[in-house]
């Protein structure tokens, strides 16, 4: 796409997340907005927003994983979604079932000693929030209505069960990220905060549902008292709100040029930069001009991962052995890893780390893996995070300067200086659609 010019993209970089006008800079939201609103004249004499190869490749595979993930799991794993949906019906009739009674491995035999947390207790957690959530929209000036919340929200319910499935058999994160605020712009068309707070609520139930999930079953092969884990994280989700509430202000309000690519911290914020442009082109232009005129083919993205889903499944379940290591949604979802937000280089060691941890020990040393392996991972993830505090303090709360190749790397050359087009701005100084055809 890049090297055919295709839709443009050879006028800006190839793999960004950053949204271009038809003049080669940034894209000036404000130059489009009055008092919050789209105003259609002030964008026919301005530009469309134009994106990089990366960014288009990434927005239309995240559109046709959601199609294709949806439609594979409940082709190959009906059996698990019906299961899921039959034990939560009989938790809330018959409060004394245990959340074991069908399973016989030994550690479910095990847990069956301790106290379960009864379903209804997350109902009353997650209709609180709900109402809170609610309140918040509409008391603050958020000029989102309640009721796209409330729908995002069933939306988001109705796709939970399938993307826990696939997240609990593959660790491949799957939520509303993207597809809230499609959701957002059709039900609020030209305002660029509600789809937002859609998108804020529709992954947020996503993404917290699943990380819980994966807590729940790190705790259930630790042993650990599921009551002891509900109070741990019932707590821990209290102290995170202040945390990360006050965390966040002292970013945005102390940090110079937070979110820019001229921060010293280097505090850049891709996954940002990509909200920012979904959130512009679904949002304020709306999904009817981007998708229907600027970028007609993303659209078509939901119909291929829908249809490609029958062969996939057809071809895994005949040619079981031939594609064992092959899960089609892991590899149309890797196009979402580096189209736009990062690159090879910020998955490389990662990949190297799990090869070494999933595939040499697991086979060579398979009691240290399963005694040692989940906690190990845990303690990594620890040490992250408190690296990351020492070296801000350290380091960072009053600058000081590291100069080192690792350093000094990410900003050398065009990519660093990110002018990395491969054509420059036409004689006419814009490049693109006619003037003023664009709307």
């Amino acid at each position: 796409m890049y090297y055919t010019n295709y839709k443009y993209s050879a006028y800006m970089p190839p793999n960004t997340s950053n949204v271009y006008d038809r003049f080669g800079k940034a894209y000036n939201i404000s130059k489009v907005l009055v008092d919050g609103k789209f105003n259609e004249e002030l964008y026919r004499t301005y530009s469309p927003p134009y994106i990089s190869a990366g960014q288009l490749m990434y927005q239309s595979a995240s559109y046709a994983v959601y199609t294709f993930g949806f439609v594979y799991v409940f082709m190959s794993e009906w059996r698990t979604v019906k299961e899921a949906l039959v034990g939560f019906y009989r938790s809330l009739k018959d409060r004394k079932v245990s959340n074991y009674e069908s399973y016989k491995d030994p550690i479910s035999v095990m847990m069956r000693e301790y106290k379960e947390v009864p379903d209804w207790w997350f109902l009353i957690i997650l209709v609180i929030s709900v109402i809170v959530g609610c309140l918040a929209i509409h008391f603050y000036p958020t000029t989102t209505p309640v009721w796209v919340i409330v729908v995002a929200t069933l939306v988001a319910v109705g796709l939970i069960i399938p993307f826990m499935v696939l997240y609990s058999s593959t660790g491949f994160f799957m939520s509303m990220n993207n597809l809230s605020t499609i959701l957002g712009g059709y039900m609020v068309p030209g305002n660029g905060i509600a789809p937002i707070f859609t998108r804020i609520f529709g992954y947020s139930l996503d993404e917290q549902g699943e990380t819980f999930v994966g807590d729940q079953k790190l705790a259930h092969y630790a042993k650990i008292p599921p009551r002891a884990v509900f109070r741990a994280q019932v707590i821990a989700s209290i102290v995170q709100i202040f945390v990360t509430s006050g965390a966040m202000q002292y970013l945005v309000k102390g940090l110079p040029d937070f979110c820019s690519m001229t921060n010293p911290a280097r505090f850049t914020c891709p996954f940002a930069h990509e909200l920012y442009a979904d959130t512009l082109l679904m949002g304020v232009v709306g999904p009817r001009r981007t998708l229907d005129f600027l970028y007609p083919t993303m659209k078509y993205a939901f119909l291929i991962g829908a249809i490609l889903a029958f062969p996939c499944f057809a071809v895994r379940k005949y040619f079981p052995n031939q594609f064992r290591y092959f899960h089609p949604v892991l590899f149309l979802g890797g196009f979402q890893r580096w189209g736009a937000q990062y690159n090879l280089a910020y998955y490389t060691p990662g990949f190297y780390v799990s090869a070494f941890f999933m595939y040499y020990v697991r086979r060579r040393y398979l009691a240290w893996w399963a005694k040692y392996n989940y906690i190990l991972s845990c303690a990594l993830t620890a040490g992250v995070a408190f690296g990351g505090i020492l070296i801000f303090l350290a380091l960072q709360y009053h600058p000081k300067k590291l100069v080192w190749w690792g350093n000094t790397v990410s900003r050398a050359g065009i990519d660093g200086a990110g002018t990395a087009t491969l054509k420059a701005i036409p004689a006419g100084g814009y490049f693109g659609l006619r003037e003023g055809s664009w709307e």
